[in-house]
């Protein structure tokens, strides 16, 4: 269950397609995304023109498929996650990132091009995940089962119990890493010119795989 905030790739790109508005710098507009996605605030997003309808239905898509990817770890482990144990995860994890802080500047800019580095803190979200599985499993093999079906569904409810407490007490780093950005000019607003590699630098540096 790692790595979830690549599901954002193609929402990015279908939201920003819509945007036309007055245009704010390279650096504003990325930071715009990154707050969005990262931090859940839509200020900025809303100030390059988004309508409120617009942010809501990329909020629900990202949340969606989110949702989608925790259930299909869930099977693919043989086991199914309930919905207020999955509403309760996915709040968890959108707390740890709301968390996060960053800033972003122009590094070059000309000829409608502009390259944008942003400094966002981050934590071990593959740490988080790792410790709270191996967690459940100890306690799971200090108990005892009537079958090997038991122990796994104790195994899986503990974990993720974990996990959610994890993500609750997760504390960003005071340091941070570097995302560097080339950004185009779209529909009079500045977007990354490679929706795909941003979306991936920015899921490996906020879950600290930088």
């Amino acid at each position: 269950m790692k790595n979830f905030f690549l599901l954002s790739l193609c929402l990015c790109m279908s939201m920003l397609a819509s945007c036309s508005a007055p245009q704010t710098d390279a650096a504003g507009s990325i930071k715009a995304i990154y707050d969005l996605y990262i931090l859940g605030d839509t200020s900025g997003i809303s100030s390059l023109g988004m309508t409120d309808e617009d942010i809501a239905a990329a909020q629900k898509n990202y949340d969606d498929s989110l949702r989608e990817t925790i259930r299909s770890n869930f099977a693919a482990s043989g086991q199914e996650i309930d919905e207020d144990t999955l509403n309760e995860l996915c709040t968890a994890r959108k707390g740890a990132l709301a968390k996060m802080s960053a800033e972003a500047e122009i590094t070059e800019e000309s000829d409608g091009k502009a390259t944008v580095v942003i400094h966002t803190t981050y934590f071990n979200e593959a740490s988080l995940d790792a410790d709270a599985f191996y967690d459940a499993k100890e306690e799971s093999q200090l108990r005892d089962f009537d079958t090997p079906e038991e122990q796994q569904i104790f195994l899986m409810n503990t974990y993720t119990q974990n996990l959610i407490k994890a993500y609750q007490d997760a504390v960003p780093s005071q340091d941070t890493t570097d995302i560097v950005v080339e950004c185009v000019i779209q529909n009079k607003t500045w977007v990354p010119a490679n929706m795909s590699s941003f979306g991936s630098d920015l899921a490996s540096a906020i879950a600290g795989q930088r």
